[in-house]
């Protein structure tokens, strides 16, 4: 990092280094996602390990940050999406049908695919019959229930329209896509009251985004409400002053907070004893203060890069990654392992191994056909509707500009 700090700061967020630290570090999320997910299907738990637990504790620690991960979604999250609602407020261009555009053709880009794709994995899964017990969520793998009645198609267009966890369950063995109704109804909330504090609106639309908020509020219930305050940690991550230490003094704290966080990060998926929703916003409040510190690398980055490449590509597909990757995970446990799970061993980690290799590929395959297309679907869309072409994005950036001063 240090040979790039003499370099003048760049004009834009996606042109620093910063950038490059967010796009890895989403990767990394929905990696960890993934492990953890393989590992529950795979591999028995860690107190059903009766030999080598010591050299086995380190891997099943990093195999147990799932949902941490996701918590670091909701603040990156917050991050950019409500980046993006506060500046076109404050710069008097905020249109809901520009806003809404985007985000329905980012969600249902990946979603819909990944529904489809849940929906063959599961019903071969369940006709093949190699693993029953599975399919209907008899094996103690902390992941799936009874997958067959999740089929229907009256929960497929419920997860579509994100519905889960509010009027239904989550489609079939994708269980990961809870949070994407978190996601969509934050990012209606959050402008609705954006919208009925801002004091240049008009007053009635001021009053009628202040009943809507509380409508969808009270829609919504509690368990995405108690999670709001994460999102929202993101989103005032934009309002705080930029870090202006010196370049060695930034990179000195940068480093050090990296090395606290992590290890946080780990072990709050094994500390039980603490509750889930304060460790939640334990974890919301580290986040918040580690992106800070990342704001810092301001610095321009060296074009062609391979870590910028590869931190890009990481985050190009890392939505796919987690929403479609689950299914064809319990596919492929049904054909190696049937209803049951491994202990560990040199005779079974390379077959487990290549299994997460295909699932790696195949959600950059998926993501190829889907998510890699979201600008040019977005391009088409408002060209249809007549709408002004949004500007293509890059994966770290949905806020073209994020690297100027918040408005005072």
């Amino acid at each position: 990092m240090g040979q790039h700090t003499h370099q003048k700061s760049p004009d834009r967020f996606t042109s620093s280094w910063a950038s490059v630290h967010f796009d890895l570090l989403r990767g990394v999320a929905a990696l960890v996602v993934l492990l953890e997910h393989w590992r529950n299907l795979f591999f028995v738990d860690f107190p059903q390990l009766s030999a080598h637990r010591l050299w086995l504790a380190i891997p099943y620690t990093l195999c147990g940050a799932g949902h941490q991960s996701v918590v670091f979604f909701f603040v990156l999250s917050g991050f950019f999406i409500g980046g993006s609602v506060f500046r076109a407020i404050d710069a008097n261009h905020w249109q809901w049908s520009d806003y809404l555009l985007r985000r329905f053709v980012r969600l249902w880009t990946v979603l819909l695919p990944a529904l489809l794709f849940c929906l063959f994995w599961d019903r071969l899964g369940i006709h093949l019959a190699r693993a029953p017990a599975l399919y209907a969520g008899l094996v103690p793998n902390h992941m799936l229930s009874n997958v067959a009645p999740l089929l229907a198609p009256h929960l497929f267009f419920g997860n579509l329209f994100f519905l889960q966890t509010i009027l239904c369950p989550v489609f079939g063995s994708d269980g990961a896509l809870w949070s994407l109704a978190n996601e969509f109804w934050y990012y209606i909330l959050f402008p609705l009251a954006c919208i009925a504090l801002w004091r240049r609106a008009a007053r009635s639309h001021r009053i009628a985004c202040a009943v809507l908020f509380v409508a969808v509020a009270c829609f919504v219930r509690n368990g995405i409400l108690s999670e709001f305050p994460i999102w929202l940690a993101g989103a005032a991550l934009v309002k705080l002053p930029r870090p202006s230490f010196t370049p060695h003094r930034a990179r000195s704290m940068r480093i050090a907070a990296t090395l606290i966080y992590f290890p946080i990060f780990f072990a709050l998926g094994r500390l039980h004893q603490i509750p889930s929703l304060f460790s939640d916003y334990i974890l919301a409040a580290l986040t918040l203060v580690l992106l800070w510190l990342f704001l810092s690398h301001k610095e321009a980055f060296a074009p062609g890069s391979r870590r910028v490449l590869a931190s890009r590509e990481m985050a190009r597909f890392s939505y796919t990654l987690y929403a479609a990757h689950t299914p064809f995970l319990v596919f492929a446990a049904s054909l190696v392992l049937g209803d049951r799970r491994w202990v560990p061993s040199l005779a079974n980690l390379p077959l487990a191994l290549a299994v997460l290799l295909a699932a790696l590929v195949y959600c950059y395959g998926v993501g190829f056909l889907t998510e890699f297309r979201t600008d040019s679907i977005r391009s088409t869309l408002a060209h249809l509707f007549r709408m002004q072409p949004p500007p293509p994005i890059l994966p770290s950036n949905p806020l073209s500009d994020l690297a100027r001063p918040p408005p005072r």
